[in-house]
């Protein structure tokens, strides 16, 4: 019974210990993926976007250039 007793309590003592590790390892890999996000947004951040939306005051002003000469098809 001291047998199965001690094979359960280093049974115990393991998996902490493995769980331990595990948790280490995997809060140092989140701080890296962390980093590497911050980068990636940095880099997305400084440079402009050239597929971002027309400014409204941009539509606006090729709105009324449209209207003071409309579009003639060809004939």
């Amino acid at each position: 019974m001291k047998l199965v007793a001690l094979l359960l309590f280093i049974m115990i003592i393991l998996t902490l210990i493995n769980g331990l590790v595990f948790m280490k390892k995997l809060i140092a890999l989140q701080k890296e993926n962390n980093n590497l996000l911050k980068k990636i947004l940095d880099d997305k951040s400084s440079k402009k976007d050239d597929n971002a939306p027309m400014p409204h005051t941009e539509l606006e002003k090729y709105k009324t250039q449209f209207m003071q000469n409309p579009y003639q098809p060809p004939k």
